[in-house]
């Protein structure tokens, strides 16, 4: 947004220095870009006519213009064609310098010598407009200095508006922050529109039959005008501000656009049928050609302006060529509207068209500056083209829009924002800015936003705006209180810690449905109260097969493992951390975290070549989680779990209360399952563990040495390993430090029907070094044990 200096002043009396004012802004409201001296950089730049134009003999795209520039007239090859002869355009003679530094100089083109350059807005730095040579004012004097017909004393200030901010697309929507920043009144004068003859019902009608996409819109007519060019004082603040002038009308229309941001639109009455306006969607399809000469085929979504008969506008976008104002229109139809911003924004980019109106209706303009900026534009009608505006409007509005308190709670802005500002300073601030602010209670503000402010409608937008105006500067530099933010909670890095280490023993983790089939339990021959068979049946499953909420996690793992047998996978381990469910006492289920794992198939092969997986394997795993929880009281007790093999397979028991099952798969479960050889799979709840977990697990370094025996224990082989190993543990006493199992044996000596189990004992004293004597008595304890249960120690 471009604002020319002197045209700001007109509506806040503001005497500080254009550089500082807009450098406070940019701390306040919006991004500065540049602050740029008109005329700057140009010298030797006058005013010339247009007397001829010819085409050039050895060129297609340039032509021959012979220019009067008031002391002679001189031959200047150029490159435009949007002039003709009469037309008052700027020329740079040989030896002027334009903004940039660029000199200019004789140089022939195609043989034919250029006496000088005829300038564009864009080549004075006036504008980015490049399309043809600038057109200067009709009475501009020849051979006078351009900067001086062009006003170029002033200063323009460029800021980039973001598009929450519509209102400071606008002269205007800038002088009321200047005026707030800096404690100076605000005036916008109310335009003045004498209104004649007949009513306006009489001259044009107005239907909107697209309410959503055309909340209002209104019309004015004005007959008798004399469309010229505008005046010269116009042209200068259209050229600063990056628009080319084109006519009065269109002018004025335009300069209404930037002084007050509201987009307006002029038709040639006696080109609309009807003559008449209907605002409607527009059918896929429809084509219209637009006043730059461009076809558009449209959408249904489309907003149209359309009158008696055919379509004569994209509605917020651009007008149609068939109604286009000319220098023979003396009747028009004034349009201005409020469109639907979304809509607005979709066409526009769907057809790559945007414009000066679309960039201000989508991103919400005004719905009560309908009414001013169609009287902004007839008052400077009637100044400039003469006329009559037919009495009355049509104004068509489906709703007026209800205004939306807004609550402020004074103790939580000031939090906010880091600075105790009192109410009344808040109120005072707020209200520069147009805001209905009164005190509903000791310790809030109720704020009615204006119109022309979509982008606020929450407190904490409120805040925002305090904060600006009070500036952002002024803030004192804090740093923040409190603990420290983000981070994992002790629950998630130790759920994190159980995933490492089920990785580190060989896992892979599986991610199964929280839905298993109510077959299921039937296919694998489970008796009918089994805590396998869920209860909890969804209403609506998407299929049977998934139905109900998972009671466990091991039925997940045992189904994927069929799968990769299936497949000829020959090794299958797998865990899963998930929820399961069970029935609760209120309409939601109880919700629990387990852990499972499962290994079948043969083990990869090592040194001791490959090999089935067993029951060791699975006590192994949990073996991993609890010395990576830093677990102590957690055994596992003989059970009768139908799922399990009878033999070997136990309860796990944390701190007195059962938490789990470890062991091999019962056969005949593994066979209806298609899974050959022996199956270690074991499940605990997760949360006792993580309860009981300590995070930081470093053993202290012994200072004592241990002492280590074997002993081999015959037992039926129905006795169970984990069973006989907490016997041992038990009898061993205090100073036993580990019982692990390091041989299996099934043979002669061991008899038949029998095993023998090899546990390898670590004996250690925290205080000091252990006797031999305390080794032995300890390992006579254990023999003793084994020996009242009938097992016998093996020789």
């Amino acid at each position: 947004m471009r604002v020319s200096w002197s045209w700001l002043r007109e509506f806040v009396p503001v005497e500080a220095a254009p550089e500082d004012v807009a450098d406070r802004l940019s701390m306040r409201a919006v991004k500065l870009e540049r602050v740029e001296q008109l005329g700057a950089g140009i010298s030797g730049v006058i005013v010339g006519a247009v007397v001829d134009v010819r085409p050039h003999p050895q060129a297609d795209n340039v032509v021959l213009v012979n220019v009067d520039t008031g002391t002679d007239v001189r031959e200047i090859v150029c490159g435009a064609h949007n002039y003709g002869p009469g037309d008052r355009v700027p020329v740079a003679m040989p030896g002027a310098t334009l903004p940039g530094g660029m000199e200019i100089s004789e140089r022939a083109v195609r043989g034919i010598t250029s006496h000088g350059m005829m300038c564009s807005a864009r080549e004075l730095h006036l504008s980015e407009d490049h399309s043809g040579i600038l057109i200067l004012p009709p009475d501009a004097p020849l051979g006078a200095d351009v900067r001086t017909v062009l006003g170029l004393d002033d200063v323009v200030i460029e800021f980039d508006v973001t598009s929450n901010r519509p209102d400071l697309l606008s002269v205007a929507g800038i002088a009321r922050e200047v005026a707030a920043m800096e404690g100076l009144p605000f005036r916008i004068p109310s335009p003045s529109v004498p209104e004649k003859g007949a009513a306006v019902s009489e001259r044009a009608g107005v239907t909107v039959k697209d309410a959503k996409g055309c909340p209002r819109y209104l019309a004015r007519v004005i007959t008798g005008l004399r469309n010229g060019s505008s005046p010269g004082w116009m042209q200068r603040r259209l050229v600063a501000a990056g628009m080319r002038p084109i006519s009065a009308i269109v002018d004025i229309t335009n300069y209404v656009l930037l002084e007050r941001g509201h987009p307006l639109h002029a038709f040639d009455l006696a080109k609309l049928d009807g003559p008449a306006i209907v605002v409607r969607r527009a059918k896929k399809g429809e084509r219209i050609t637009t006043l730059d000469d461009v076809e558009r085929v449209l959408e249904s979504d489309d907003v149209m302006i359309c009158d008696a008969k055919r379509a004569v506008a994209v509605a917020g976008i651009m007008g149609g060529g068939d109604t286009e104002v000319s220098t023979e229109t003396t009747d028009i139809l004034l349009e201005s509207a409020y469109f639907d911003p979304q809509r607005i924004a979709a066409t526009a980019r769907r057809l790559g068209l945007r414009t000066e109106a679309s960039v201000r209706f989508e991103r919400g303009a005004d719905v009560e500056a309908v009414p001013g900026a169609a009287d902004r534009v007839c008052e400077l009608l009637l100044e400039i083209c003469g006329g009559t505006v037919a009495t009355g409007v049509l104004d068509v509005m489906a709703r007026r829009p209800k205004p939306k308190p807004v609550r402020l709670d004074i103790a939580r802005a000031s939090t906010l924002i880091g600075v105790s500002i009192p109410a009344a300073d808040m109120a005072s601030m707020l209200g520069s800015i147009g805001m209905d602010v009164t005190s509903s209670s000791r310790t809030s503000l109720r704020v009615i936003p204006p119109s022309f402010r979509p982008d606020v409608a929450i407190e904490e937008d409120l805040v925002e705006e305090i904060a600006r105006l009070y500036a952002y500067d002024r803030i004192p530099e804090t740093l923040p209180t409190g603990g420290r933010t983000g981070g994992l909670t002790r629950d998630q890095r130790l759920r994190r810690l159980v995933r490492r280490v089920l990785l580190g023993t060989g896992l892979s983790e599986a991610q199964t449905l929280s839905l298993t089939s109510p077959s299921l339990p039937d296919r694998l021959g489970l008796p009918a109260e089994h805590a396998w068979r869920g209860k909890l049946t969804l209403q609506t499953p998407l299929s049977e097969e998934e139905s109900v909420l998972r009671p466990a996690l091991l039925p997940g793992l045992l189904l994927a493992a069929e799968r990769n047998i299936a497949r000829r996978v020959r090794s299958v381990a797998l865990f899963e951390i998930g929820t399961v469910f069970a029935p609760g006492n209120d309409i939601l289920p109880k919700e629990g975290l387990s852990v499972a794992w499962l290994m079948a198939g043969e083990m990869p092969g090592g040194w001791h070549g490959e090999r089935g997986y067993d029951v060791f394997d699975a006590t192994g795993v949990l073996h991993a989680l609890t010395e990576g929880l830093g677990i102590g009281d957690l055994s596992v007790e003989p059970s009768q779990e139908v799922v399990f093999h009878p033999n070997r397979n136990g309860l796990v028991v944390l701190n007195g209360a059962r938490i789990g099952q470890v062991g091999e798969l019962h056969p005949r479960i593994a066979r209806a399952l298609d899974i050959p050889g022996r199956v270690a799979v074991g499940e605990v709840l997760l949360n006792p563990m993580l309860a009981a977990a300590r995070e930081s697990v470093v053993p202290e370094i012994p200072r004592f040495p241990a002492i280590e025996r074997d002993i081999a224990v015959i037992v039926p082989d129905d006795a169970g390993a984990m069973r006989v190993e907490s016997v041992v543990r038990d009898a061993a006493g205090a100073l036993v430090e580990s019982v692990q199992l390091f041989d299996v044996y099934r043979g002669a000596q061991a008899g038949e029907g029998q095993v023998s189990l090899a546990f390898r004992l670590t004996f250690r004293h925290g205080e000091r070094t252990l006797t031999d004597d305390e080794a032995t008595s300890a390992m006579g304890s254990v023999t003793s044990a084994v020996g009242e249960r009938g097992w016998r120690v093996r020789e």
